[in-house]
């Protein structure tokens, strides 16, 4: 696989695939009154327009991929998109979760 700045180009756009998931699966939820969103920052945003959530769970990992395209590649950061993607992973898997008990 194809090394870049700041890791696989696979992960990279996993992390983003992921984050788009929360987005959605988290106004999803919302919407029908399951969850509520953990995060102050995007429950405010979400509270104030919709579009400003979306913007925000969107736009930052947009930002992260530009930026990594810009920075040489080094363990840490490996490690680190590694990380995030990771914990992104998770928090997919707790939306399957409630997604499945919901449906259930």
């Amino acid at each position: 696989m194809a090394q870049v700045a700041g890791g696989s180009v696979r992960n990279r756009y996993l992390l983003f695939v992921l984050c788009v998931f929360d987005a959605l699966a988290t106004d999803c939820g919302i919407r029908l009154q399951l969850i509520q969103e953990a995060n102050p920052i995007a429950k405010a945003l979400y509270e104030t327009n919709i579009l400003f959530f979306y913007g925000y769970k969107t736009l930052l990992p947009l930002l992260l991929l530009f930026m990594l395209r810009h920075v040489p590649e080094r363990p840490i950061v490996r490690r680190g998109i590694g990380l995030a993607t990771a914990l992104y992973a998770a928090v997919a898997l707790y939306h399957v979760v409630w997604i499945a008990f919901a449906a259930a």
